[in-house]
């Protein structure tokens, strides 16, 4: 027993051996490519494989690269078309997979296991736009096996056969790994009209073969230069396309921003002692920057002190060392408010005396804000003095660039359908997040009350209606990369600083109100100019610690506080002294130090304002108003047309 016990153990040891040595590899692989007369090329691979049930289990993936950049960086797309998959002689199913860059052929039924051993698959499919036409010679560069395959390949054999019996004439063969320059391979069998590669080495995974072949000219017809046209627009028209909106929109917003910013009628710059039109200082900052905002808020607050309406507290609590507590106090004043500015005291003080300038009160700030806004809106709004009528006018040309962006992306779409859903939602998106956000825009400008919740849920919902636009952008520009073609994406994009620095300068003065700014500007120079010598002759009035005060609100209205508190330095510093003031009771002391005190009362008590009427968390200040040859030797492994690789599923 034991004699016989020993060389049965050797000879079944001997076998699983040789059983753990096999391994799933490409035994035969050819490649029979016949030019059509049209440039077309008709091709069948027939792939000898063994299987052991490891990687190759229900069957093989064919990856053939259909998109392609030139050395210039131009995406150039063939055609591929599968006739026929067989394996061992009979019908096999397969499926048709997008890739980034091709497409996938995976072979089998994911319901069935293959059995291991040996197997023969025969694939035929068609192909486009994979000739070299030259100047004397036209060429096929045909990466033959692809250098992406996962097993090895024994042998391997390119067949290329043209529609005529033509003579053949330079040829390379190129082996080894992606742009390897390897030559072992030979020409195996030649006759005119047909010629045969044949690899002299196993090549490894990751290793293919790639032939090249040239012929005389006339044998096949190049391309009409309808075809080429029709590929350039293919491949290049969401590009074009993209331009061609982006020039639309930056056409369309500079004739509408020169429109707005045009005098028709230009005024000259005369100096005014006194606001013009006896307008209030909130007034003519809104009709200054043609909209409301934070300072023309401040300007109305310190010019009703000034008036004698509220008074402005600015003190540090003692023992603090820290930023000062400001306070609002309501007097009585004597002279009558404008409506606007009488609105906003009203909302300031309802049912109370004092107000404190801080977050917890930034509801009844931001009330007093809208009724401000409002009235200043009613008197010199509606497009009186300032409008967007510029850019209202020729939107045909916005609606033109909108079409073209919109036919860029449609482009993208027709050479990435994997992506089609995906990009079309992203579209949905962005258009629903923009529609969203200019019916909240309107919401708020109409009777909306902030008491309710519905102003803070609608800044709410414009942020989230922002933040969905923005998003849908970036997923289309990632979906143009997934196709392998975010150029127009790209290209798209330069639309939007264009547009964001045209809109903010589209609103302008009207007919009407070109002469009342000219007289603002005037008014603005007495108030701001250094060379006070040039106003003496025009015999401004005189300086003194009550036009210093008077004055102050438009100053800060017009952002220029410092520069006329300078102007008061020495007349103040005469007074020797900060009399009582009705209208402000603070750690500022106006003459002495008259420079910080407008800062106080200006771009510092702007913030302090600004911030407070915003309501925690909320990021905005709460305004309610508008916000080469391969066959010439040089080409390696991997280049030329056909290519791809595979691997078992």
């Amino acid at each position: 027993m034991r004699a016989w016990a020993l060389p049965l153990f050797l000879v079944l040891g001997l076998a699983g051996a040789g059983r753990g040595l096999a391994e799933e590899r490409i035994t035969s692989f050819v490649s029979d490519v016949r030019v059509q007369a049209n440039g077309d090329l008709d091709v069948v691979e027939t792939i000898a494989l063994e299987s052991e049930g490891e990687t190759i289990q229900r069957g093989i993936q064919r990856d053939f690269p259909t998109r392609y950049r030139t050395e210039r960086g131009r995406l150039v797309e063939v055609g591929f078309t599968v006739v026929s998959v067989e394996r061992d002689g009979r019908t096999e199913p397969f499926k048709l997979m997008r890739m980034s860059n091709g497409q996938r052929v995976r072979i089998g039924d994911p319901d069935r296991l293959l059995d291991p051993g040996a197997h023969v698959y025969s694939i035929r499919y068609r192909t486009t736009r994979q000739l070299g036409f030259f100047g004397d010679f036209d060429e096929l560069y045909w990466n033959a096996t692809g250098t992406g395959w996962t097993f090895p390949i024994e042998q391997a054999e390119a067949r290329i056969t043209l529609p005529t019996a033509a003579r053949f004439g330079k040829r390379a063969v190129y082996t080894g790994a992606q742009g390897d320059t390897g030559k072992n391979a030979e020409v195996v069998s030649e006759r005119p009209g047909q010629i045969v590669f044949h690899t002299t080495q196993r090549l490894e995974a990751q290793e293919g073969l790639t032939v090249a072949a040239a012929w005389p000219k006339g044998v096949v017809a190049e391309p009409s230069q309808g075809q080429r046209l029709g590929w350039f627009l293919r491949e290049q028209g969401g590009l074009l396309l993209a331009w061609a909106g982006v020039v639309a929109i930056a056409a369309y917003m500079a004739r509408a921003v020169w429109r707005a910013r045009r005098n028709p009628d230009p005024w000259p710059i005369v100096p005014l002692f006194s606001p013009p039109d006896g307008l209030s200082a909130a007034a003519v900052r809104y009709i200054w920057k043609g909209k409301f905002d934070d300072r023309a808020f401040t300007a109305a607050i310190v010019d009703v002190a000034v008036r004698g309406h509220l008074r402005i507290v600015d003190k540090v609590k003692k023992g603090s060392f820290g930023k000062p507590v400001r306070r609002l106090l309501k007097t009585v004043g004597k002279p009558p408010l404008p409506p606007a500015e009488a609105a906003m005291v009203r909302e300031l003080f309802k049912g109370r005396a004092s107000l404190q300038l801080s977050q917890g009160n930034h509801r009844t700030l931001m009330d007093a804000r809208m009724d401000l806004d409002r009235g200043l809106d009613r008197a010199y709004g509606e497009d009186r003095y300032n409008s967007d009528a510029a850019g209202k006018a020729n939107r045909g040309w916005l609606a033109l660039a909108g079409l073209l962006l919109s036919l860029a992306v449609l482009l993208v779409l027709l050479n990435a359908p994997h992506a089609a859903p995906l990009t079309l939602g992203a579209v949905a998106v962005g258009i629903g997040g923009e529609v969203a956000r200019r019916w909240l825009k309107r919401l708020r400008a109409g009777p909306l009350s902030a008491k309710s919740g519905k102003r803070t849920l609608s800044f709410i919902g414009t942020g989230i209606a922002v933040l969905a636009t923005w998003h849908a952008g970036a997923l289309l520009v990632f979906l143009g990369f997934a196709a392998g073609d975010p150029v127009p994406m790209l290209v798209a994009l330069l639309a939007l600083p264009i547009v964001i620095v045209a809109k903010m300068n589209l609103r302008g003065p009207t007919a009407e109100g070109w002469p009342l700014r000219a007289r603002i500007a005037g008014f603005r120079h007495y108030l701001s100019v250094a060379e006070e010598d040039r106003l003496e002759r025009l015999n401004p009035p005189e300086k003194t610690a009550e036009l210093f005060e008077k004055y102050l609100p438009y100053a800060i209205a017009l952002k220029v506080e410092t520069r006329w508190a300078k102007r008061f330095a020495r007349v103040l510093a005469q007074a020797q002294m900060d009399p009582e003031k009705d209208w402000y009771d603070g750690d500022q002391r106006a003459f002495s130090r008259p420079a910080a005190f407008a800062t106080s009362m200006g771009s510092s008590l702007v913030a302090t304002i600004a911030s407070a009427s915003t309501p925690p968390g909320s990021s905005g200040g709460g305004s309610s108003s508008s916000s080469s040859s391969g066959s010439s030797g040089g080409g390696s492994s991997g280049g030329g047309g056909g290519g791809g690789g595979g691997s078992g599923w």
